[in-house]
C-alpha cells in the first residue's frame, strides 16, 4: 500500500532571507554539504527542533543538578557535624584513658598508706611473660608510655621493683626475664 502524498504546494514553505549575502552563504553551505538548498534548510530546521527537545532534557539535567548540589551541601554539613562529634569523642576518650591510668597508678603512688592487694599493669605482666627477654630501654615504648610522663615511669619502675622483690622477674645481660 502506497502512501498518498499531498501536493507539493501544500507542503511548501517559502523563506525570505533578509539579505542576498545570507542567501548566498546558505547556498554555499548547502552545496558544500552536497544538498539542495531545500534539503539543507530542512536539515538545519530539524536539527534545531531536535536540539529543542535536548533543551528540555537540559532543563531536566539542570533541575537534577540543582537537586544534587542540595544533597551535596547537606552531606557536607552532616560530614562537618560528624567530624566535630568524632573530635569531641576522641577528646573524651583521651580524658577517660587518663583518668583510668591515674586510678590504676594511684595504688602504687603512696607506698606508706597502702594496705591490701595491688593490681599490676596487665600489659606489663603479659609483656614480660610473652617475651623471653624485654630490654629495659624498650619497655616504656612497648607499654606505650611517654618517657616524659614521670609519674607513669616511676609507677612502672615501682611495679618492676616489687616483681624483683617477689622473685618473679630478674635482670640479665639482655634485659628483663620473667621467671617461670
Amino acid at each position: 500500500m502506497t502512501e498518498k502524498r499531498t501536493p507539493v504546494k501544500e507542503r511548501s514553505i517559502y523563506v525570505y532571507v533578509p539579505t542576498n549575502k545570507m542567501a548566498n552563504r546558505w547556498k554555499k553551505l548547502a552545496k558544500k554539504s552536497g544538498l539542495s538548498i531545500s534539503q539543507y534548510v530542512l536539515n538545519v530546521v530539524e536539527n534545531y527542533i531536535g536540539d529543542e527537545s535536548m533543551a528540555a532534557s537540559q532543563g531536566d539535567l539542570n533541575r537534577r543538578l540543582g537537586e544534587l548540589e542540595g544533597q551535596n551541601t547537606q552531606l557536607r554539613n552532616e560530614n562537618l557535624a560528624l567530624s566535630k562529634r568524632v573530635k569531641m569523642l576522641n577528646v573524651l576518650t583521651d580524658r577517660y584513658e587518663e583518668d583510668l591510668k591515674n586510678l590504676k597508678n594511684r595504688q602504687f603512688q603512696d607506698e606508706s598508706s597502702f594496705d591490701g592487694v595491688r593490681q599490676y599493669e596487665h600489659e606489663l605482666i603479659n609483656l614480660l611473660k610473652e617475651r623471653d627477654v624485654v630490654k629495659e630501654h624498650e619497655l616504656l615504648d612497648l607499654l606505650h608510655i611517654d618517657h616524659g610522663d614521670a609519674v607513669s615511669v616511676r609507677l612502672i619502675n615501682q611495679q618492676l621493683d616489687n616483681l624483683f622483690s617477689y622473685g618473679l622477674v630478674r635482670r640479665s645481660k639482655g634485659g628483663l626475664i620473667w621467671i617461670r
